[in-house]
């Protein structure tokens, strides 16, 4: 693969993070919203719901799109659409029209993860895709982690319509930038099927590395999916620690995938994406399948919950991105729709794992720790399908098409 000039990895983590902080910066106001709305506060949880909904849909048929009609057109309708629909919340009278609102944010922003994947395959050889993927993270990884701080002094400051207000100007900056500096990256034989990319999807779903990849992006990610759900519940029966409590060490938490992220950009210069994938999946199924003992043998306290987690989490940081990588290091040519249908599958596979630990919880922590040690185990067997589980394997180059 000829190697093309690279666009600003700064515009791309940007474009990339600004999908989980518009989902986590209003968390702080639901309570805001439901005095608002005069409505209850699993009612105003839906705005977090519906905005997760739209990504889901819209990521599959974004990452068509992009191939269809390129990565620079894609970005721009949707970042313009992600800002006329954030101003349209901040003026929004009910909470119907806000949940709308919602989901269309969720539509536009949707593209930024996904195109800005496809950008850096087209720009960069598998093992430059993965490297610069821990880049993307680092910015997705904080931002969820930025944004209920942001968003709690914007709505305390100055009322919840300046949220919304915020997003839809930082919505704006991506698109000049996009217009500005972005140049069209889309290989001349991308493959657009016409459609919404259904016969692409076909060709993806049936090559074991792409599944591989995917189911791993989605098990890792589930394994912190599902203490999230529970987590503030834990905090507060097993701990005494209220919800303030829980969010600073989640922020903790976070930071640990943060850092894993950027040491996955070391390790894969020195040892390559095979050998740091090889280390970093067995040491997420070794402290996985550990965590339930050290639960049982030294009760639930925060050493023994947050030291495994911490470690599970910058694992993550790690496996993550290369798992994103992956799904489209081997399909240059419909790089697009690899992107959004593995982004979307492995949200819902990181979902599934919060609804079941929301399902089975019934004050008996351990239960929660087996349901994170089977996402860790997961991810293990998930790395069999990549091809990579051999010592001395790799990230193969496609050939590219004539």
């Amino acid at each position: 693969m000829v190697a093309r000039p690279v666009p600003s990895l700064w515009l791309l983590g940007l474009a990339s993070g600004l999908s989980p902080f518009g989902m986590a910066v209003i968390v702080p106001a639901l309570a805001v919203f439901a005095r608002d709305f005069d409505t209850t506060e699993g009612m105003a949880a839906l705005l977090v719901t519906s905005y997760l909904v739209g990504l889901t849909i819209a990521q599959p048929v974004q990452g068509s799109l992009c191939d269809r009609f390129g990565r620079r057109p894609m970005l721009i309708t949707g970042f313009a659409l992600f800002s006329i629909a954030s101003f349209i919340c901040a003026l929004a009278p009910n909470l119907w029209l806000l949940l709308i609102g919602r989901v269309v944010q969720a539509v536009g922003v949707s593209v930024g993860t996904v195109a800005s994947r496809a950008v850096l395959r087209d720009t960069r050889d598998a093992s430059g895709t993965a490297e610069a993927m821990t880049w993307i993270t680092a910015f997705m990884g904080i931002s969820p982690v930025l944004a209920p701080m942001i968003g709690g002094t914007l709505g305390e400051q100055f009322g919840w319509q300046s949220i919304f207000l915020f997003s839809g100007a930082l919505g704006v900056v991506v698109l000049g930038w996009v217009l500005w500096r972005l140049p069209e990256t889309r290989p001349a034989y991308t493959r657009g099927d016409g459609g919404l990319g259904l016969r692409n999807w076909g060709v993806l779903l049936r090559d074991p590395a792409f599944v591989g990849f995917t189911l791993m992006f989605g098990a890792v990610n589930g394994s912190f999916f599902a203490f999230l759900t529970t987590g503030a519940a834990i905090f507060e029966r097993d701990l005494g620690l209220g919800q303030q409590a829980f969010g600073l060490i989640y922020g903790a938490l976070s930071i640990a995938y943060v850092i894993g992220a950027a040491i996955a950009g070391v390790m894969i210069r020195g040892w390559g994406v095979g050998r740091t994938l090889r280390v970093s999946v067995s040491l997420t199924v070794m402290v996985g399948l550990a965590l339930p003992a050290v639960v049982t043998l030294f009760g639930v306290n925060l050493a023994s919950l947050l030291v495994p987690l911490a470690v599970l989490m910058a694992c993550s940081g790690i496996v993550g991105p290369q798992g994103l990588a992956g799904a489209v290091a081997s399909h240059p040519g419909i790089a697009g729709t690899a992107a959004g249908l593995s982004s979307s599958l492995g949200l819902l596979i990181a979902a599934g794992f919060a609804v079941v630990s929301g399902f089975i919880y019934r004050g008996n922590t351990l239960d929660i720790m087996l349901l994170v040690t089977l996402a860790a185990v997961l991810a293990g067997a998930a790395m069999l399908l990549t091809g990579l589980a051999r010592p001395g394997s790799d990230l193969a180059e496609p050939a590219e098409p004539a």
